[in-house]
């Protein structure tokens, strides 16, 4: 399994791999789902992170067939607690947070937890920076034994210069075949430089206002049987402009630039109602699980996002080409971008809409704990309007409503029909003793709607849809200290979508066909001794794409899938003077390895593997009564100069190179 952790004190927004594939930018908070621009929540407010895989996942909804990213987010305690730590690090960083809990009442029937953070620095990347701030309040009831309801609030405040996945676009250097020995590489370029201009910061700040109100509810009839109830409902509201590559010239070196922006906003409910509980046929056991959930999101959009090269009468945007080997960062006209934005203002572009009903259910079937059967399933029923532009129809040889949208309701068409799908899943688990046991399973998954998607001739694209086969074996080891795991699985997936090689530069997409990631994943995690612990994985890949229409030179048909390495692991070893004691050292190291990865979907470029070194050292102590604690982590420690990630079709982005990060904290 490969699942980025959360290094730098950040918003979560990015999209995780789970054995090679992406989540598509929608996690799971407290076990309801978020997506699009509602996807956020800062570091601060994560108790732990939940990575669900097969059929326990699939439950959950409409996900990728490899998984799931579950965040918890901290409670409120019984116990009065209050805490404030400050960190500081490379690039400006200055970072506050201030965590409060405990009763409201002497019987502890009413509990409360306010975080709240604030967050600022610079970035290795020119020209970027962030000035965050977020607020999380929560409540918990618990009037009787038997029941428990909490609500919480959740406010954010990001604002940043172009977002992460668009920071920096290093281009690629596609593999010439006319040269031998030639294999395509992203260019040379350092790891600083950016197609931003210095003043697009305060310019052109990307601003998100996000509210979040949840609210979720247990009644326990008995100790066998429950009931639970959640719900959350998301706004935001954001602006974001785009300095993006328009094309690169790999004679000149010029590249030229766009500028893409949106004003857009979304609302999201939705809710789970499920009852588990346990019954008795005979000599078997029964854990059962029955379920609902609903999902209602709607997006409007107000945006530009011009093509590559504009159609014939339209003018460039007022954007200078920019020599990426030697940069000269001025000539943007600023007065008439802000004229070319306001003329759009007031026009509608797109709006989607996504209504999604579930039902679900689980029997766990046991024999005298020693033979598990897992039997279950969901039922969807999902219309997904897809996006209807208006102003102008979305094609290949014209622009997505370039330069501004007129106005004019004229939708290139009105969404998916209502889709319904059965997704089964089952499994089969033995213990051949207290440690040691064995195990399949199988799990369809009905996926990412893809209803949002841009295709050149405006087709609607069908939702995604997913299968995986598991077989693998867990033991529990050092009297339950630690567990470790191997698998073995084999997942297909159809309708995935990738940016459509045939329009370079542009925001086009063609479904797959069908890709496949057949592998071996290896886990282990937990206490070697009272003193040490160890956390890594190691996963072997080979994903390729077994059917594609696409013919010509952008042929699909057999290509590795891009970003997935055939080789990745990570290992993480901790060493405590005094583990559980009030004061003592903590001392961590370990690594982070991908092997190569293809850069998009024809395999012309490809992404070097690498390895990433980080280490830690902290210190507890106990001043006048007062716990402090001091740390310091160092991410990327031998400087390793390497490429995260590419936009799966021209560009790259580099990793960020040696990062230090201290902390101090005191609690009260």
């Amino acid at each position: 399994m490969r699942l980025r952790r959360a290094d730098g004190p950040v918003h979560l927004l990015r999209a995780y791999l789970i054995r090679g594939f992406s989540n598509g930018n929608n996690t799971y908070r407290d076990g309801l789902k978020l997506n699009g621009l509602a996807n956020t929540s800062d570091t601060a407010f994560i108790e732990r992170v939940e990575v669900l895989k097969g059929p326990a996942a699939m439950l959950y909804g409409r996900i990728q067939p490899g998984g799931m990213v579950n965040f918890v987010t901290k409670r409120p305690q019984e116990e009065a607690a209050y805490s404030m730590q400050e960190q500081f690090g490379s690039w400006g960083l200055s970072r506050t947070t201030i965590d409060a809990t405990g009763p409201l009442d002497k019987e502890k029937t009413l509990l409360y937890r306010v975080i709240g953070v604030y967050d600022r620095a610079d970035d290795f990347i020119d020209f970027r920076h962030r000035d965050n701030g977020s607020v999380l309040a929560r409540l918990a009831w618990r009037p009787i034994e038997q029941f428990e309801a909490n609500l919480s609030f959740q406010y954010d405040h990001l604002q940043t210069a172009n977002r992460v996945s668009y920071g920096q676009m290093v281009p690629a250097l596609a593999q010439s075949f006319a040269v031998p020995g030639f294999v395509g590489r992203p260019a040379g370029l350092p790891r600083n430089w950016t197609q931003l201009d210095p003043k697009w910061y305060d310019e052109f700040p990307d601003v998100m206002e996000h509210i979040l109100v949840a609210a979720d509810w247990t009644y326990r009839f008995d100790n066998q049987w429950s009931v639970t109830n959640r719900f959350h409902y998301n706004h935001a509201d954001e602006m974001q402009y785009y300095l993006l590559s328009r094309g690169y010239n790999l004679t000149t070196g010029q590249m030229n630039r766009k500028l893409i922006w949106s004003c857009g906003y979304s609302d999201m409910y939705y809710l789970n109602l499920y009852v588990n509980g346990e019954v008795e046929t005979g000599p078997l056991k029964h854990k059962l699980l029955f379920g609902f959930d609903y999902l209602w999101y709607h997006q409007v959009y107000k945006d530009d996002n011009p093509p590559g090269t504009p159609p014939a009468g339209f003018p460039l945007q007022p954007i200078p080409a920019l020599n990426v080997w030697a940069p000269n960062y001025s000539g943007i006209d600023y007065y008439s971008l802000h004229g070319f934005i306001g003329q759009g203002s007031g026009n509608l572009l797109s709006r989607s809409n996504q209504i999604n009903f579930g039902y679900y259910v689980q029997d766990d079937i046991s024999y005298e704990d020693f033979i598990h059967f897992l039997i279950g399933g969901r039922y969807d029923a999902a219309f997904d309007r897809g996006t209807e532009i208006f102003g102008a129809t979305q094609s290949a040889a014209g622009a997505q409503c370039y330069p501004f949208c007129d106005g004019h309701y004229n939708p290139s068409w009105k969404g998916n029909r209502t889709e319904r799908k059965i997704s089964p899943n089952g499994g089969l688990l033995v213990k051949l003793n207290e440690s040691f046991s064995i195990y399949a399973s199988y799990s369809e998954s009905f996926s990412n709607s893809n209803a949002a998607a841009q295709s050149a001739d405006a087709t609607p694209f069908k939702p995604q849809e997913g299968q995986q086969f598991e077989v693998g074996a867990k033991a529990s080891l050092f009297d339950g200290r630690m567990t470790g795991s191997i698998a073995a699985f084999d997942i297909y997936l159809s309708n995935i979508l990738t940016p459509d090689p045939r329009f370079p530069n542009s925001s086009f997409q063609i479904a797959a066909g069908k890709v496949r990631n057949r592998g071996v994943e290896l886990d282990v995690a937990g206490q070697i001794t009272n003193n040490i612990s160890i956390i890594g994985s190691y996963t072997n890949s080979d994903a390729i794409v077994l059917k594609s229409n696409i013919t010509g030179t952008g042929a699909i048909l057999g290509k590795r899938w891009p970003g997935i390495p055939r080789h990745a692991g990570n290992l993480w070893v901790k060493y405590d003077t005094a583990s559980g004691g009030k004061e003592g050292f903590t001392f961590g190291g370990g690594f982070y390895a991908n092997g190569e990865r293809q850069g998009n979907t024809t395999n012309s470029w490809q992404l070097p593997a690498y390895v990433r070194f980080d280490a830690m050292v902290g210190y507890r102590f106990v001043l006048q009564n007062v716990p402090i604690e001091a740390q310091l982590n160092v991410m990327n420690i031998a400087d390793t100069k390497y490429l995260e990630s590419s936009d799966g079709a021209l560009n790259a982005a580099y990793g960020a190179p040696r990062t230090f990060v201290g902390s101090l904290k005191v609690k009260f």
